[in-house]
């Protein structure tokens, strides 16, 4: 594959992840019904306000990215600053975040320039800014945070294997120790890295990476004894959910749906399986997984996730980063890229992370903490306005979408012929 050809690949899987994540995140924990009765069908940047009424700290900004993208932007920054995945340098950038106050009329963010923050991730960031040993952090979730973050891993190691497991093995173990969720990081990271490679979304894609994963999961055992939760009970959940949607990919999509919650009951989780999107790795994974093999764009495949709702950022930066893999930068809509906040640092650092280290001009690359401040203050200058406006029209919510433009948009980047 020539050094375009893989460059636009890297840059929609970058870019790809956070308008998913920004597409998701005013819909997480809304059901289907939910987001059908106050939006219709969302296909496009909302703010929330519609459905969290009173809830303003879900008004999110309209193209504004979560945290699932931040850590995954930290990643980003310790692989351009060291070369490397360094996880002493990933530890300090979010503390760094972390400690870092913004002050505004509209209110004191808890938790730094971390936005909107779960609470396993909240649990391990204040444990490691306290001095707590990162092998003492680690929480049992079975959730979808360690997967979130492997994007730019999988940009960096692409062509390494080892290095690529390596690496998400390390980044992982900092927050998450179940091995449902380690496996889960590996299963996006491999799928990413074979799409990048120019592979194609077949369905046997899902046995390669379904493959892949339970090779990881067999070396986990050997490399990191005692580290891993729920090694008896749920080693190997991750590699079969994926590799039993080849089953459904001929039924309607309810009925597929319905299969992938079903399997996922079967693997342990803590509550009721009652969203295909659920922030549950075996049920999500299986779900972006079955969008990846049967969407016909990028946009299709994004509208169908996110109108599922559930953990709908999460889902949307998983699906959004592969996705983005295969139909590469080209593949999303404009009208998606042009609204999204700190476009040009998630490109600049997708184009950094696959170039040679000398050839790198980190003086182009955005600040980060600087950048993330900045975006936690205008979102909440944001909020102030829209319950301005609110209160000015006695209690009715005004829908403050972006509005969508129509525009061409390419399909997978094609092969460069051989010179």
């Amino acid at each position: 594959m020539s050094p375009s050809h893989a460059m636009n690949r890297a840059r929609g899987a970058m870019l790809g992840m956070a308008v998913g994540d920004a597409l998701g995140a005013p819909l997480e924990g809304l059901g289907s019904q939910d987001i059908k009765t106050h939006y219709g069908l969302v296909d496009d940047y909302v703010d929330g306000s519609k459905a969290w009424r009173r809830k303003n700290d879900r008004w999110r900004l309209p193209g504004l990215y979560t945290d699932d993208t931040q850590q995954a932007l930290c990643v980003a920054e310790t692989l351009i600053e060291c070369g490397q995945m360094q996880t002493s340098h990933l530890i300090e950038t979010w503390r760094k975040m972390y400690r870092t106050p913004v002050d505004h009329s509209g209110g004191r963010y808890q938790n730094g320039v971390h936005r909107n923050i779960g609470s396993n991730f909240r649990k391990s960031v204040s444990g490691l800014s306290a001095g707590l040993p990162h092998d003492k952090v680690s929480q049992p979730s079975a959730g979808l945070g360690a997967a979130v973050r492997v994007i730019p891993l999988a940009i960096a190691f692409y062509e390494d294997s080892d290095r690529l497991y390596r690496s998400v093995v390390e980044t992982s173990l900092l927050t998450h120790c179940d091995i449902r969720s380690i496996s889960a990081a590996l299963a996006v990271a491999f799928a990413t890295a074979r799409l990048l490679n120019g592979e194609s979304r077949e369905p046997s894609l899902l046995f390669r990476v379904a493959g892949d994963t339970a090779r990881c999961e067999r070396r986990l055992v050997a490399e990191y004894p005692g580290r891993i939760d729920k090694l008896e009970l749920h080693s190997n959940a991750i590699p079969q959910c994926i590799a039993r949607v080849d089953r459904i990919l001929e039924m309607s999509q309810d009925d597929a749906l319905s299969a992938i919650m079903e399997e996922a009951r079967h693997h342990g989780p803590n509550a009721p399986c009652k969203r295909p999107t659920m922030g549950f790795a075996p049920a999500a994974l299986a779900t972006c997984f079955y969008f990846l093999i049967q969407c016909d764009s990028y946009q299709d495949g994004m509208i169908e996730l996110i109108n599922q709702g559930g953990d709908a950022d999460s889902a949307g930066a998983i699906l959004g980063g592969m996705c983005g893999a295969y139909f590469g930068y080209q593949g999303i809509p404009k009208f998606w890229l042009t609204p999204l906040h700190n476009a040009d640092g998630l490109d600049t650092r997708a184009v950094a992370l696959s170039l040679p280290p000398e050839k790198v001009d980190r003086s182009r690359i955005p600040d980060l903490i600087q950048t993330e401040k900045e975006l936690c203050i205008l979102e909440s200058r944001h909020r102030q306005s829209l319950n301005a406006t609110i209160n000015a029209k006695g209690g009715s919510v005004v829908d403050s979408s972006t509005q969508r433009r129509t525009d061409v948009v390419e399909g997978p980047p094609k092969p460069e012929p051989n010179n």
